[in-house]
């Protein structure tokens, strides 16, 4: 079978049904050989979504004799066939395509390609307005950090491409971003895990290349790759193999697919956080490579058919069998998705099995031990709340957050008994909330930076103490813009991450015109760095029905588009659509379309006198597989 073929099998591999939200990315580096390829020439399948990688735009001089120039980036891809014009064209025509740059690469012109920053400041604005033309110029998507050698420590190499990143994530010039390390012993991973450490939040992709290691067996390379998800800690991190690189890495003919699969048997391929996928990555030509070559033209619909009818073995052979000539650099496939896609290995979405609750705002003795916990689901309580107000007489501190929950009964003592019991929980605090004292509890900084230097410091103090996972945002009354109010959070939140003091974060707006628009602007800056939108869907009106309540989420998918929206209910008799008014049939349509990222309920208090029957049935539904 020719390259071409095995191109359109892979795409209808990925277009067959699957329940994981992103198992259906194909992903192809294109432009760094001067052999003409065109957009045109790819087959594109409209069942899956497809980013090509413009190889490379460098931070040298593009002349015959290339010169270094501090972060100012030019394009050194083959721009003949690749230019803004066939970008947009192929775009218009296919709605499931994007486009990303890759940054670096090996070498430019007879050498090698260096990160070579003057200073951290200079290289990051020169990098920060130059790509931002060149994505703008071509109407790209996303980038992709490919540096393989350095004049510059760890730390430097961190924060320069950290700050790029954030930078154009903030600013909406991009919408993703990965990073293509390899395990070399040396300078390679030192800097892309300091880069991971301080900036890991704001990377969507880890393509490490498993591949440079030597020739492995199946049991080599497991244990590689669970290093490198220790490496790359809580990383949507990439299995991949070079085709016909028979003395490189993990062959499928050496084991690949057997390691694939044991790797998902332990819960570490897809099953566990459905982040793993497969990749496949070119031979590598040190000559001018040749065009593909197509022996036999097969038809879209044979294709189909015979994956359709096919197992995975056979889709194995089929694909490792293949005569192929590869371009170098020309071709990164992600496409071997089978061990997720197929029908009878199919993955739960991400976070689909996660149940959230508050609990502690009332005071009426409820305890974490008192709740019902499901150890197939994925457990938050959320502490309510801590208030950046005085205790007594209660009155704004700018920043300096106490604590307001029954710390008699949710202390750090308990919440350390019921993390060590339940391997599955984690315990977060709510931020704000409506009332303090007789009165609104208002959002209401001095100023940003101010208010974010007291939010951090006292903020760590409190999680540290009790031994917390994150922070939830819950601020329903504003004495600020929301400018000032999405730089103050989306501030705390980065800094809180990027210390490792939290691992998550969460907002929880309603449907108010004030409130949206508060949370809306810190969504537009900092979106990317906020894990889930607990959407208090029980603010609507009493009444709401099934339809009604699909509406709305609808409507706040949109809003927080991207964002991991989670379905609600309270148990204190307010409004929304009511368990008994068919909230829960609302929840089963939700997770058959592989929407529904989770349920919260608000709150543990109300649910004691009913004996916690809805966090019972909740939990029930997001575990049972659908």
């Amino acid at each position: 079978m020719d390259f071409c073929s095995i191109l359109l099998l892979s795409l209808a591999v990925l277009s067959l049904p699957s329940s994981n939200a992103n198992s259906k990315l194909f992903r192809e580096y294109i432009g760094a050989e001067s052999d003409s390829v065109k957009l045109t020439d790819k087959p594109i399948h409209s069942g899956v979504e497809t980013h090509f990688i413009l190889a490379f735009a460098i931070d040298y001089t593009n002349d015959n004799h290339p010169s270094r120039t501090n972060g100012k980036f030019d394009v050194f891809w083959e721009t003949n066939h690749l230019g803004p014009e066939e970008i947009a064209s192929i775009k218009d025509r296919n709605a499931n395509v994007k486009f990303a740059v890759s940054l670096g690469g090996d070498s430019v012109g007879g050498g090698k390609a260096f990160f070579t920053p003057n200073s951290i400041g200079s290289w990051v604005q020169n990098a920060v307005s130059s790509l931002t033309s060149i994505i703008k110029q071509y109407n790209l998507d996303g980038i992709d950090i490919d540096y393989e050698h350095y004049k510059t420590d760890p730390n430097a190499f961190a924060e320069c491409i950290g700050r790029l990143v954030t930078n154009l994530k903030h600013s909406g010039t991009i919408s993703f971003a990965s990073i293509a390390p390899y395990e070399d012993d040396g300078a390679v991973q030192s800097h892309y895990q300091a880069l991971w450490r301080k900036y890991g939040h704001v990377i969507d992709y880890v393509n490490f290349q498993f591949y440079a290691y030597d020739k492995l067996t199946v049991s080599q390379f497991v244990q590689h790759f669970e290093e490198q998800a220790s490496n790359y800690a809580e990383g949507q991190l990439l299995a991949s193999f070079i085709s016909g690189g028979e003395n490189e890495g993990l062959t499928p003919n050496g084991g690949f697919f057997d390691a694939c699969n044991e790797l998902k048997g332990q819960g570490k391929l897809g099953d566990e956080a459905n982040r793993t996928k497969q990749i496949s990555k070119s031979q590598m030509f040190s000559m001018k490579p040749r065009k593909w070559k197509l022996e036999k033209p097969m038809h879209n619909e044979e294709v189909e058919m015979r994956m359709l009818a096919s197992n995975l073995n056979t889709f194995n052979t089929n694909y490792t069998s293949a005569k192929m000539e590869f371009p170098k650099l020309v071709i990164t496939v992600f496409t071997l998705q089978a061990l997720l896609v197929m029908p009878s290995i199919q993955a739960a979405q991400e976070s689909s099995d996660l149940f959230r609750e508050y609990i502690g705002a009332e005071f009426n003795g409820v305890t974490f031990s008192d709740i019902p916990i499901n150890p197939n689901v994925e457990f938050h309580f959320i502490l309510a709340f801590a208030i950046d107000y005085t205790t007594s007489s209660p009155s704004p501190t700018n920043g300096k957050f106490n604590i307001f929950w029954d710390t008699d009964n949710l202390g750090p003592s308990q919440v350390s008994s019921i993390k060590s019991t339940h391997p599955n929980v984690k315990v977060a605090l709510s931020l704000g909330g409506d009332s303090v004292g007789d009165g609104s509890a208002y959002f209401n900084p001095s100023s940003v930076d101010s208010w974010v230097s007291n939010a951090v410091s006292s903020l760590t103090d409190i999680i540290q103490q009790y031994n917390l996972d994150g922070i939830d945002i819950d601020y329903e009354h504003f004495n600020a813009n929301p400018k000032t109010f999405a730089e103050c959070i989306g501030q705390l939140i980065t800094t809180l991450k990027n210390n490792g003091i939290i691992s998550f974060a969460s907002i929880a707006p309603y449907d108010d015109d004030q409130v949206q628009s508060h949370y809306m602007a810190l969504w537009r800056s900092y979106g990317h760095l906020i894990d889930y939108v607990n959407f208090q869907f029980y603010a609507y009106d009493q009444g709401t029905t099934v339809s009604q309540f699909m509406n709305y989420f609808e409507t706040q998918r949109s809003n927080y588009n991207g964002g991991k929206i989670l379905a609600s209910i309270a148990t204190d008799g307010s409004g929304g659509l009511s368990p008994d008014g068919g909230f829960f049939n609302a929840c089963n349509r939700l997770k058959s379309r592989q929407e529904l990222s989770g349920i919260f309920i608000w709150s543990a208090d109300d649910s004691m006198s009913r004996g916690f029957r809805y966090e019972k049935q909740s939990q029930a539904l997001l575990a049972t597989p659908h």
